[in-house]
Parts: structure tokens; sequence; C-alpha cells
């Protein structure tokens, strides 16, 4: 883990940092994670999806979106090959489940993450990011096998599978070094 040689990092500041979720002292707006703002039930603006082709399945209430689908909401994108969409049984307005693959990348200003797959469970109130997971906040990022955000307890949890997890944290008030410079895939 790289933390820089000026000022401190704490664990929360660091754990905060690496996964995108914003101290909570910081304004409601800023609060959220970057995968937590695609969780398609915590904004109330448009959702606006496009791709190369759309299949509807009546009977399992599922919408498959295929070929490089992009996800608009707000100031939140998302991007894969396919976009899953699971409906609630009870109600065709409300989503269950989410799962983009292939070539997923959420952004959110200078936030982004990526990864192979990513789930969103509106059920369970989690956001799984895996296959080569990285979130990168400006100068932070972390990556591992899976990144796991608990929405309703402000958690999140970054595992390393067959490898180990990274961390590239630069502690406030720090300057990034300028080899350190990090390039956006």
């Amino acid at each position: 883990m790289l933390l820089g040689t000026r000022g401190h990092v704490s664990a929360a500041d660091a754990a905060r940092a690496a996964t995108g979720v914003a101290p909570a002292e910081a304004p409601a707006a800023d609060r959220a994670s970057l995968l937590n703002a695609l969780s398609f039930t915590s904004k109330r603006e448009p959702i606006a999806v496009t791709a190369d082709t759309l299949e509807f399945d009546y009977r399992s209430r599922v919408l498959t979106y295929k070929g490089g689908v992009e996800v608009v909401q707000g100031d939140v994108k998302l991007e894969s090959n396919r976009l899953t969409v699971v409906l609630d049984e009870q109600s065709e307005r409300r989503v269950k489940e989410v799962v983009a693959s292939g070539k997923v990348r959420v952004s959110k200003g200078t936030r982004w993450a990526t990864g192979a797959r990513a789930v969103f469970d509106q059920t369970q109130h989690t956001v799984v990011l895996s296959g080569d997971a990285v979130v990168n906040d400006g100068t932070n990022e972390v990556s591992g096998e899976r990144v796991i955000v608990y929405l309703d307890e402000e958690r999140s949890v970054v595992e390393g599978g067959t490898g180990r997890v990274k961390a590239r944290l630069l502690p406030r008030g720090g300057d990034a070094p300028a080899d350190e410079a990090h390039r956006e895939p």
C-alpha cells in the first residue's frame, strides 16, 4: 500500500477514499458511494438506457440489453457489454436486481470503477463489483477480485481472491508524486 510521505491517513479515511465513500461529515450528496450512486432506487432522476438490442422475457420478467450498453442517471454513467434487469414479481415498476457484465465501468465525475461484472441487488441492498475490480477516486485507488458494498451499513469489503488487495492512497493535503500520476483506463 502506498501512503505517500506527507500527512496521516486514518484507517477510516483510507477505507472511504479507497472505495469511493465520502466521510460522514461531508454533505449528504457527497456521501454516496460511487457504486451506490447507480442503485436504481436511490434517486428520482430518470434513467436512460441505450444498447444495440433489447429483449424482454414477459414470463421471467427479465430485460436484457446487449451491445454497447450505456446507462445514465444524472451525473452517473454505467457502461457494459450486457445488462440484465430483473423486475420484481409483485410490481413491474420495481427492480429486483441489475447485472452488468463485460467491460463494466461506472463513473461519476472524476470517480470511476471497473470490473468484469457488477451486481446491484435491490433486495439485499448490496453492490458487488468483481473480476479484477478497481475503484478509483482521484489519486486514491483500491483493487481486488471483488468489491462488496453494503449500502444500508455504509460498509465495504475488498477481497483479493487468489491475489492480494491493493490500495494506493494519498494523505489529506499531500500531492501525488509525478511518477505516480494515474491514468484512467
